[in-house]
């Protein structure tokens, strides 16, 4: 039977929470143009397909092939709308 021996940091971890936890370095809560855009709805598979009338097959090919933009939650596929429709403008430039 393996014994595991416990590994000790060098430093002690701090248990209290960041002071500030609703502000990202460097930015400040009273400019909102510090604030990036948040997408109106995130598409799931179904909505993207119905976006670009295209089939679940077709989708997967432009993701794994073709580089479709994504976000993934552990086996959910989400879409932003504003960033296809940029990926699929840059892809028309190209042709």
């Amino acid at each position: 039977m393996r014994q595991y021996q416990k590994t000790h940091h060098s430093a002690p971890r701090s248990r209290s929470a960041p002071q500030n936890t609703n502000q990202r370095a460097g930015t400040s809560s009273s400019d909102p143009a510090s604030v990036p855009s948040l997408p109106e709805t995130l598409l799931d598979i179904d909505g993207l397909c119905q976006f670009l009338n295209l089939g679940k097959t077709k989708i997967f090919w432009l993701i794994h092939r073709e580089g479709l933009p994504l976000h993934k939650f552990g086996k959910a596929y989400r879409f932003d709308r504003t960033e296809v429709w940029q990926w699929l403008q840059n892809r028309r430039d190209l042709v």
